[in-house]
């Protein structure tokens, strides 16, 4: 195992991945943030649509159990970002990260009435049916959530970075090179 270091000859002020000064904190953003925030992007579109994008091919009759599934995934995720975050979130913002925490648990309390199985008489196959409208209200509540969360995010600089000195050509081009 190579030792990168970055320092001076004299080894003073020497950083390495096996130091204690060694900061994690871009690659815990990514993972435990940047990360969620993806596939929240994901669970949300399959929530409303079936499926990830217009190419995806999925049976029609696996679509509502997708859509139902993406909403329970969409709740995981934003209580995963939470946890995840709320030891940056600000002092004056620990009162928002609360209130998402009690509408991410009301949601959470009336989920099972999303959907219900519908048993036909005749073949006693057992379809699911989605209830439109509450299903409507719980996306809304948690997609407002994300929302809310990428704010309190936002300002805690988990996104993006405030400062004075932002070179948006240089991080444009990082983008186009980096892919």
């Amino acid at each position: 195992m190579t030792n990168t270091s970055i320092g001076n000859a004299s080894g003073e002020g020497v950083f390495s991945p096996n130091s204690q000064a060694w900061n994690i904190s871009d690659l815990y953003t990514k993972l435990k943030i940047g990360r969620i925030l993806v596939e929240l992007d994901i669970h949300e579109t399959i929530a409303m649509f079936g499926r990830k994008d217009m190419e995806e091919i999925i049976p029609n009759e696996m679509i509502i159990e997708r859509r139902v599934e993406a909403l329970h995934r969409m709740l995981f995720c934003l209580k995963q970002l939470i946890g995840n975050c709320k030891f940056s979130i600000d002092k004056k913002d620990k009162f928002s990260i609360n209130n998402l925490d009690e509408r991410i648990k009301n949601v959470e309390d009336v989920m099972d009435g999303i959907a219900f199985e519908n048993i036909n008489d005749v073949t006693h196959e057992v379809s699911l049916r989605i209830n439109e409208t509450h299903f409507k209200v719980c996306f809304n509540i948690l997609r407002g959530v994300k929302d809310d969360l990428n704010l309190s995010l936002d300002k805690a600089n988990l996104i993006f970075r405030h400062s004075d000195s932002v070179d948006l050509d240089k991080i444009m081009s990082d983008i186009i090179e980096n892919g």
